[in-house]
């Protein structure tokens, strides 16, 4: 009996069960750097994801939590800011926002689509341009999403996501691009992305800089915290 295996995680570090990379920018004047950890359980079905801000300094403490699952799907997002007594859960409707103080947004930090989302015509979504050999996928939300639309553009051969568009009533609101691509070592991951906001012309570029590292599996379970301490010094030894 042939069993269906989970559809292609965004990031994915290959056959890698927890990992984490680093990743800088410039927002503004502003030099930025996160920790981005991610576990897979329930034989690839579900993700764990973390992202730690580690610069500037007054954002040092800031973390978001993401959980998925695949089937039944579902996805929370939690997000922790260093002014808060404790984390706050993000609800659907802000999902396709970016992050507090930064231009990351949540959606392209997930591993699947956001299950609040459904496959839509390709003519319901509005046009993109990109890659001209790329499988075009579209997503639409409902209920009190309705309006909300997301149009992706994947690699024919690997099904990477290299480019994505986030509207809303037919007005783009933000565009996310992957620039450059890993090795095949790396499983593709990208080193570099760019993000787009549409309507104010802001853009900000986002460069992987660091290996790929393991990581154990039950570090995820331990506080925050703990894991973002436990991801700065993997790297560290993984760049001795």
């Amino acid at each position: 009996m042939r069993v269906e295996e989970p559809a292609r995680a965004n990031y994915r570090a290959g056959r890698l069960g927890s990992y984490a990379f680093s990743v800088e920018a410039a927002i503004g004047q502003n030099p930025m750097r996160y920790l981005f950890a991610r576990r897979f359980q329930d034989r690839g079905w579900s993700a764990t994801t973390s992202i730690f801000v580690m610069k500037p300094d007054v954002l040092f403490g800031t973390y978001v939590w993401i959980e998925e699952r695949l089937d039944p799907a579902a996805c929370r997002i939690h997000t922790c800011l260093p002014t808060m007594k404790r984390p706050i859960q993000v609800m659907d409707r802000l999902m396709f926002d970016c992050l507090p103080l930064t231009d990351i947004g949540y959606l392209d930090l997930m591993a699947w689509p956001h299950p609040a989302l459904r496959r839509a015509e390709a003519d319901a979504c509005p046009p993109i341009d990109g890659r001209t050999r790329a499988e075009r996928r579209c997503f639409e939300g409902a209920g009190a999403l309705a309006g909300v639309h997301v149009t992706e553009l994947l690699t024919p051969r690997h099904g990477l996501v290299v480019t994505r568009l986030v509207s809303q009533k037919g007005q783009v609101l933000r565009r996310w691009d992957a620039l450059e691509l890993g090795a095949a070592p790396e499983d593709r991951l990208p080193r570099r992305v760019r993000v787009e906001r549409l309507q104010s012309g802001h853009r900000t570029d986002f460069a992987r800089t660091s290996g790929i590292v393991p990581l154990p599996g039950d570090a995820f379970d331990a506080p925050p915290e703990l894991l973002r301490d436990l991801v700065e010094e993997s790297l560290r030894v993984g760049a001795s």
